[in-house]
C-alpha cells in the first residue's frame, strides 16, 4: 500500500492511498483533501512520463509520484511525502480495515495456494523499490506471479470494503 501525503502553499492537505504491491502495479485509489482547490489541482490533468491518467479510476504509484513531483516543481505543492506499507507490518491490518486474525488467515491461505513462503514475500517486498535488482533477480514469470498475489490481496480487500 502506498500513501502519498501532500500539502499546498496555504497549508491545505490531501492524502492519496493506492492499494498496490509495487510501484508499477495499478491499484485502487482512496483520495481525501481538506480543500476543494487542492483537490481540483491534484485531480485535474494528471500526467506522468507515460501520458495522462485518471487518478480516481485506479493508478500506478509511479505515475502518481511523477505527477506530484511535477506539481511540486511547478510550485503548486509545498510538500510531498510517500509511505509504503507491506502486509507484513503490524499496523497494516488497521490501515486496510481488517483485524489481524483475518489478515493472518488470508495470508496463510494465499501462501499455501500460491506456493509462497514468508521469506520469499519479505525478500520481494524488500527489493520492489529497486528496479535494477528486480530485473536481475526475478524473471518475467516470477514477477507476474508476485503481481497476481498482489491482485488477489487487493481484490479481497476490495470485497471486504464493499
Amino acid at each position: 500500500m502506498f500513501i502519498f501525503k501532500v500539502r499546498d502553499g496555504e497549508g491545505h492537505r490531501a492524502r492519496i492511498r493506492i492499494q498496490a504491491l509495487d510501484w508499477s502495479e495499478r491499484g485502487e485509489v482512496t483520495f481525501s483533501a481538506d480543500s476543494d482547490a487542492l483537490a481540483v489541482t491534484l485531480l485535474s490533468g494528471c500526467r506522468s512520463g507515460r501520458g495522462h491518467f485518471e487518478l480516481l479510476a485506479g493508478a500506478k504509484p509511479m505515475d502518481v509520484e511523477q505527477w506530484l513531483e511535477y506539481l511540486q516543481e511547478q510550485g503548486r505543492l509545498s510538500e510531498v511525502d510517500v509511505h509504503i506499507h507491506t502486509p507484513l507490518e503490524d499496523d497494516y491490518t488497521s490501515l486496510c480495515g481488517l483485524n489481524n486474525e483475518q489478515v493472518q488467515q488470508l495470508l496463510q491461505l494465499v501462501y499455501k495456494i500460491g506456493g509462497f513462503n514468508q521469506l520469499q514475500i519479505r525478500r520481494y517486498l524488500k527489493h520492489r523499490n529497486n528496479p535494477s535488482t528486480m530485473s536481475t533477480r526475478y524473471g518475467p514469470e516470477e514477477l507476474a506471479r508476485y503481481r497476481h498475489l498482489g491482485e488477489l490481496i487487493n481484490y479481497l480487500l476490495k470485497l471486504k470494503s464493499a
